[in-house]
């Protein structure tokens, strides 16, 4: 399983585009409010870079991967809050402002964050691979995640000086960059459908639990802290949907092409997968965790929760 040329190129795209379309959400207010209320966000932040890699190399270790697919599983884990989490925590009605916080922080500390983590939970895996081509290229990861912040803060400038184009950013950006992601992920499957049947059942489970996992364990930790409930589906949701293109991104720029292949294999069904497990997950939230006396018209919408 590997990504054409054409396709590495579109994902670089693909991601650009969708971080354009994050920071064109941002505003100085909304840092601002980041830092009047930043325990929620620090609870937030804890989770996803708490469970996620435990929850990755949990299952790579109880499944058995290969030294190379539990190395893409931990990236998958590893990686930031996805932008989906924000449609899907506005399907929820949860706290849409702190889906969007988290999202931000989780980003913006990514290039310390994920290096970090990265060296902490693949080591085992490592060490027992005896492969010298399969290591962590620090250089080449933190090179990466320094690079996606760049159309962030572009996002950021066009909503300062220039709202009309911020708008047209948010949108179109957002929507390209998900549909380019889509493309690229269908047409792998579609190419690489025979040898995706061939696979060991292991690898489909860790692609698929990871999501729901992280869901439970980013709401049962929000519960445990007192999160009110919006804050808690917030939480949940930002926790188990991770940005799929920049875990692809990470192993595309970082590793060599002969052993892309069987990294990107957990990824890719991760990615096939935790869209329609989050959108149930948002439903049994919506409708399993209401707060006293919650209505069932959404309070607000996603421009007034952007800041």
């Amino acid at each position: 399983m590997t990504l054409s040329g054409l396709e590495t190129l579109l994902m670089t795209v693909s991601l650009c585009l969708l971080m354009l379309g994050m920071g064109a959400t941002l505003t100085v207010e909304h840092f601002r409010q980041v830092a009047k209320q930043p325990l929620p966000v620090l609870i937030g932040l804890a989770s996803q870079y708490g469970w996620m890699p435990m929850i990755a190399f949990l299952l790579a270790w109880g499944l058995e991967l290969s030294p190379a697919m539990a190395l893409g599983l931990i990236i998958m884990g590893c990686s930031t809050g996805g932008a989906l989490s924000n449609f899907f925590c506005y399907v929820s009605r949860g706290d849409l402002a702190l889906s969007i916080s988290m999202t931000v922080v989780s980003t913006l500390t990514g290039f310390l964050m994920i290096p970090l983590l990265l060296l902490i939970y693949t080591g085992p895996f490592l060490d027992a691979s005896g492969d010298h081509d399969l290591s962590i290229p620090l250089s080449r990861i933190f090179a990466t995640l320094l690079f996606i912040l760049i159309p962030v803060w572009l996002g950021v400038l066009l909503r300062r000086h220039r709202l009309l184009w911020a708008r047209r950013a948010e949108i179109g950006g957002s929507a390209v960059g998900l549909l380019l992601v889509i493309f690229i992920v269908a047409s792998n499957v579609l190419r690489e459908a025979d040898s995706m049947l061939m696979m060991d059942s292991t690898v489909y489970l860790a692609g698929v639990l990871l999501s729901p996992i992280g869901f439970l364990l980013g709401y049962l930790g929000a519960r445990l802290l007192r999160l009110e409930s919006r804050q808690r589906r917030a939480v949940s949701l930002e926790t188990g949907v991770q940005n799929v293109p920049l875990a692809l991104a990470i192993i595309l720029i970082s590793f060599p092409g002969e052993i892309q292949h069987e990294i990107l294999a957990v990824p890719i069904f991760y990615g096939i997968a935790y869209a329609p497990l989050a959108a149930l997950g948002a439903w049994l939230l919506r409708y399993f965790d209401k707060a006293p006396g919650e209505s069932e018209i959404h309070s607000g919408s996603p421009d007034k929760n952007d800041g």
